[in-house]
């Protein structure tokens, strides 16, 4: 039976392998970037719910009630924190369908492609944490009264195992660990049926934030980096070289 309890228990559990470097050591420009610890994480995860009760009742006071919004979102950060997908049922319709960059545009259907998913990335980096960014959810009550939301978060943890990109299997595209601790910012969008659950969303990040954040694309100004955008090129020369060809 879910609680209150579990939740802060869930909260406030160490999950990041220690020790955490100072700053950021991937490859992106702009200068060090300070690692959020974990105890500032925590802080961030809880405001997060401080605020979303407010913004509940703010609603209330307009007469729109959203109230269960609080609920599903503590079991949901609750059963990836823990692992635990028992409250699936409570939180998703069984034809869920959901996008992510790693789909490559596919719509993945059910619970089981949208755990496999999941399980992905906590594979590849098993220390691997959400924690929502406070100030950064925004609700939408659309006039046939669905709910819809949007929340930015950060994912931090070790990238020590190989992510697996769709279909999330041994023949899967995957990209290979570097052992780089890493924090990244995304933007989820989340679609609720009138019994409060999700029947549709989306995961957007920069994958090449990512990729050089966790060390495995080179930096901008390195030669490698420009060879490698530079091969972008080629698709171009060979289709004008179709066209050459035909001509002659």
């Amino acid at each position: 039976m879910f609680d209150e309890a579990l939740f802060r228990e869930a909260i406030a559990k160490p999950r990041l392998r220690q020790p955490l470097p100072e700053c950021l050591a991937g490859n992106r420009s702009g200068g060090k970037v300070r690692v959020l610890t974990e105890p500032e994480l925590n802080a961030m995860t809880q405001q997060w719910f401080v605020d979303l009760d407010r913004k509940i009742a703010h609603y209330a006071e307009r007469g729109i009630d959203v109230a269960f919004t609080v609920e599903w979102a503590k079991k949901y950060w609750w059963s990836w924190l823990m692992r635990d997908m028992s409250l699936n049922h409570e939180l998703y319709t069984p034809d869920l369908r959901y996008k992510d960059p790693t789909t490559f545009g596919r719509i993945i259907v059910g619970l089981e492609e949208f755990e496999r998913y999941n399980f992905a990335f906590l594979d590849a980096i098993p220390d691997w944490r959400y924690d929502p960014l406070p100030g950064q959810i925004y609700i939408d009550v659309t006039p046939e009264g669905e709910t819809r939301i949007v929340v930015r978060y950060i994912g931090s943890g070790h990238f020590s195992g190989t992510l697996r990109f769709y279909p999330y299997d041994e023949s899967a595209p995957a990209i290979h660990c570097v052992g780089t601790f890493v924090q990244c910012t995304a933007v989820d969008r989340y679609h609720f049926n009138a019994d409060g659950l999700m029947y549709e969303g989306e995961t957007l990040f920069d994958l090449l934030d990512a990729t050089q954040s966790a060390g495995v694309l080179p930096s901008d100004d390195s030669w490698l980096f420009r060879a490698l955008m530079g091969a972008s090129r080629l698709p171009g020369l060979v289709r004008d070289a179709r066209r050459t060809l035909r001509l002659g």
